[in-house]
């Protein structure tokens, strides 16, 4: 009798890059980093599984091989407790930092709109603090994609640049006179 497999949880990626290859190195370091990859080992990273991550996995693979490398995506059905943990836990430890200065940046940022006050009405101050703003936002999106287990800090970073953007200086927006 055959049994049936158990899904994949996570996906791995082995790879390798000639050595002179600094660059293609870097390139690829960036594109695992903007997933939100665990390095496990030099040329092997760790993601949870799912289908969108799968493809951007064989898309960086694709990349690697065209660099004359070697690069193999593979689905992983179980690993032991201890270590899944471990990486989750690794996965939201770094996050819990980026959140936190998010979350600091806007409250620095809320300080500065309330602080403004009247003065925020002057186009340029107006268009710098709505850009910061947008810049944290953006920042905060990036994370999110990359926030496979939802780190706890999330709620408390989206909390705060909430709060600056109600302060009411968002993009396309004007405060009462």
């Amino acid at each position: 009798m055959k049994q049936r497999a158990s899904s994949p949880k996570w996906l791995v990626l082995t790879w390798r890059l000639p050595a002179a290859s600094s660059t293609g190195r870097v390139a690829i370091w960036r594109s695992l980093r903007r997933l939100g990859a665990i390095t496990l080992t030099p040329g092997a990273v760790i993601l949870p599984y799912n289908e969108q991550l799968v493809e951007q996995l064989e898309w960086i693979a694709e990349d690697i091989v065209q660099r004359e490398g070697d690069a193999y995506v593979l689905p992983v059905t179980e690993l032991p407790e201890a270590e899944e943990e471990q990486i989750r836990r690794r996965m939201s430890d770094e996050l819990q930092d980026e959140y936190s200065q998010l979350r600091e940046a806007a409250e620095v940022l809320s300080e500065r709109i309330a602080k403004a006050g009247s003065r925020a009405r002057e186009p340029l101050e107006r268009t710098q603090l709505a850009r910061e703003l947008a810049a944290l936002q953006r920042h905060f999106a990036s994370a999110v994609e990359r926030d496979h287990f939802a780190s706890p800090e999330r709620s408390r970073a989206k909390q705060a640049i909430e709060s600056a953007h109600a302060a009411g200086l968002s993009p396309g927006r004007r405060r009462p006179r």
